[in-house]
């Protein structure tokens, strides 16, 4: 698989994985597109946790858990998702951006269909007043996707900690900036390599919305506290490629010489 092929096949997987480890040539492999990761300076601010053990991985599927079910609490968090969410796939298309709502939310079976005009409408609706339905959380209506999702957590082969070294800091009034920029093109390296293996990725963002949640990560994992967590990302073979996605056309964010010039 060449470098093209997989950056455009490249997708979350949100789904199960395959009953298995990764085996070690593919895991050494995504490791050394790690550590070829371009750094400003090259101080190369990054460390990762590689967690198999099922103790690390029920702190972390607890931690998503009990995030999930708080953030459907959170009237701000679904207000904020929902502008982001599509009603069916011709919508998707047209857009070119944002997630398809039944990929993140398990819909009852009358609201399934979002291409019909009367479901869509209530689901139009719901999106509108999506700060409304904290009441729903309040009722449970987290818990049964933070089940889901964290069992998904438990049940993965590999849980990948990706840990930024605050005192790798290049020089500069930039040198965030440019930590921040390095250790995205670190996960990029690693997605694009466990791709070209068949392995799925996933970003689990739950666990770490909460400062709280990651002080909690940062003991249980021996992070020191010079160190930011990141991202967790979940690993595993998948049986299939993952389904379609959009992107905005070029020309909606390519300019030439001058922003606003579209013709080169």
């Amino acid at each position: 698989m060449d470098v093209i092929e997989a950056i455009t096949q490249r997708r979350s997987h949100r789904g199960e994985y395959e009953n298995r480890p990764i085996d070690e040539s593919d895991l050494s492999s995504v490791i050394e597109a790690a550590r070829w990761t371009p750094s400003p300076f090259n101080v190369q601010p990054w460390e990762l946790i590689l967690i198999e053990k099922s103790e690390g991985k029920e702190v972390l599927a607890n931690l998503t858990e009990k995030a999930i079910v708080e953030q459907f609490k959170d009237a701000k968090f679904l207000d904020d998702n929902s502008v982001w969410m599509c009603l069916n796939e011709t919508e998707w298309q047209e857009r070119g951006d944002g997630v398809l709502l039944a990929d993140h939310v398990t819909l009852p079976k009358l609201l399934e269909d979002g291409t019909n005009k009367i479901t869509g409408n209530i689901l139009k609706g719901l999106l509108k007043h999506a700060k409304s339905l904290t009441i729903l959380g309040h009722l449970g209506a987290g818990k049964i996707p933070a089940k889901d999702i964290s069992k998904q957590v438990r049940d993965s082969p590999l849980l990948v900690l990706v840990t930024m070294n605050t005192n790798r800091r290049p020089p500069g009034e930039g040198g965030t900036r440019w930590m921040w920029l390095s250790m995205g093109m670190l996960i990029q390296n690693m997605l694009l390599a466990a791709t070209s293996h068949g392995i799925g990725v996933q970003f689990v963002s739950a666990p770490l919305e909460k400062e709280s949640d990651r002080d909690e990560i940062r003991e249980h994992f021996n992070i020191p506290d010079t160190h930011e967590v990141m991202t967790l990302l979940r690993l595993g073979y998948i049986s299939s490629e993952d389904g379609k996605s959009v992107r905005l056309d070029s020309s909606e964010f390519v300019h030439f010489d001058k922003v606003g010039n579209k013709d080169n």
